[in-house]
């Protein structure tokens, strides 16, 4: 069974990085909108993480 998940997750991650070449190469303006549009899609995603280090550094570890 868990062969099963790792295989799972390893061609999930492969047709994944498949869509990103391919996204890649469709897309318009370059990298620089490349990259804009995967920060805007997965901001929810790293955000949080993002604020709380600045959280933790600016206000619990102020000098």
């Amino acid at each position: 069974m868990g062969a099963y998940i790792i295989l799972g997750a390893i061609v999930f991650v492969f047709f994944f990085l498949i869509y990103l070449v391919l996204d890649f190469a469709m897309i318009k303006g370059g990298a620089n909108q490349f990259w804009d549009k995967w920060v805007k899609n997965t901001l929810w995603i790293w955000l949080p993480f993002y604020a709380l280090q600045r959280l933790i550094k600016e206000v619990i570890l102020k000098k």
